[in-house]
């Protein structure tokens, strides 16, 4: 068989399995857990972190300022996740939007996922043990507090956001064309 032969012949594998749907299920499950790790990288690596600084005598403070930026984190996630969610939507759309229910469902499905590996991948690559570091911690040191989400509710930002696009498109998405033929006309006319 020549290479041509070959190349066709994949080709056509590949769209035969992209035409089933548990593939495109699949696919936007997988670049949801990619974009939940990249989230996740980002969620870390973004976040400035308040810190106490123990006194003299070994009393933790906080300045007023840092005691309310402690909910930064939250915010970050939720527009890291929430971003995320944009994209699976849109994805999702695109990819499912001839399949009938599941283009609501495996988006939904889908962003929460990435929302799970986005906190959980945040919190797996940055140092935790607040409590351990502060107790160690001597007269002037800076303990920053452990990055972490505080609001479970955030969880929630990436499906909110998938389902976004998945209802405007399915609005102003534009049908397809069917050729009707002649159809009978009403004698009201």
């Amino acid at each position: 068989m020549s290479d041509d032969v070959l190349v066709v012949t994949r080709q056509r594998q590949l769209a035969e399995l992209w035409g089933v749907t548990a593939w495109r299920v699949v696919a936007n499950v997988l670049v949801a857990v990619v974009l939940g790790v990249v989230g996740g990288l980002l969620w870390s690596w973004a976040t400035p972190l308040p810190s106490y600084v123990v006194g003299d005598d070994m009393t933790a403070t906080i300045t007023e300022r840092g005691n309310t930026s402690i909910v930064v984190t939250d915010v970050a996630y939720t527009f890291i996740t929430g971003a995320v969610g944009l994209v699976l939507g849109v994805l999702g759309w695109l990819s499912l939007y001839r399949k009938g229910w599941v283009v609501i469902v495996a988006p939904l499905l889908a962003s929460l996922a990435a929302a799970v590996v986005t906190w959980r991948v945040g919190l797996l690559v940055t140092e935790g043990g607040f409590v351990e570091r502060l107790a160690r911690a001597q007269a002037g040191d800076v303990v920053h507090v452990d990055l972490a989400l505080r609001s479970a509710s955030a969880l929630l930002v990436a499906p909110f956001a998938a389902i976004t696009p998945i209802m405007l498109l399915a609005a102003f998405w534009p049908e397809p064309r069917v050729d009707r033929g002649d159809a009978p006309r009403d004698s009201s006319d």
